[in-house]
């Protein structure tokens, strides 16, 4: 029979001991941290690009549309 009181109060004292280990722990530099050499990896925030054949792909794929608007069914659940 697996006492879980007993497995709690285990879990319980691994978590505070570890948490007194990282409290107290010293690390050497205390500035970033890169794992990587490229600290930015993605796009720089250049001017944003507006694609103008978006919306009318968007229209033109949707099952329902009326005066360039996409027209979805209110699901059951809303209210």
């Amino acid at each position: 029979m697996i006492d879980i009181e007993k497995i709690q109060k285990q879990a319980e004292e691994i978590v505070s001991k570890l948490a007194d280990v990282l409290e107290n722990f010293k690390f050497e530099n205390e500035g970033e941290y890169y794992i990587l050499e490229s600290k930015n990896v993605l796009r720089s925030d250049d001017e944003a690009v507006l694609d103008e054949s978006f919306k009318s792909n968007a229209l033109n794929v949707a099952p329902k549309t009326k005066d360039d608007v996409i027209i979805v069914e209110k699901s059951k659940w809303s209210q």
